[in-house]
């Protein structure tokens, strides 16, 4: 028998198949820290929103809607900066509720595919508890 240096084709499947399994593992945790990690994207740009409400409420004495405070044109649509919520404002002159559905990559998140901001601070979200 020769002293090889190098592997086997066994311990090349072996080191491949423990690669495989890990990958298996791994990943689907991977994507569902990401789709957790976006939310913030809908949680920054609903308070920033919410926030903007506020502040008009303040000099007009009734809120608005987000095409007459110039943060979406043609209907009240709104589009988060990192494109991962659509935001949707529904709006009286004495209250509102903004409500952010997840698009593109994160509509796969089904726990919370739909997250809400009254003007009370009232949050609600698919699945309650956990989005917030």
């Amino acid at each position: 028998m020769k002293n090889s240096k190098a592997f086997t084709l066994i311990e090349l499947c072996t080191i491949t198949a423990i690669i495989a399994i890990l990958c298996a593992i791994a990943y689907p945790s991977y994507i569902h820290y990401l789709k957790i990690s976006r939310r913030s994207d809908a949680h920054i740009e609903l308070l920033k929103l919410a926030g903007v409400q506020e502040q008009f409420f303040l000099y007009s004495q009734q809120y608005s809607s987000l095409q007459n405070i110039n943060l979406a044109s043609g209907s009240d649509n709104y589009v988060t900066q990192q494109g991962y919520y659509r935001i949707t404002a529904t709006v009286t002159p004495s209250s509102y509720l903004l409500t952010a559905t997840a698009i593109g990559l994160q509509a796969s998140d089904s726990e919370c595919q739909i997250l809400t901001l009254a003007q009370n601070g009232f949050r609600d979200s698919t699945s309650h508890e956990r989005c917030w």
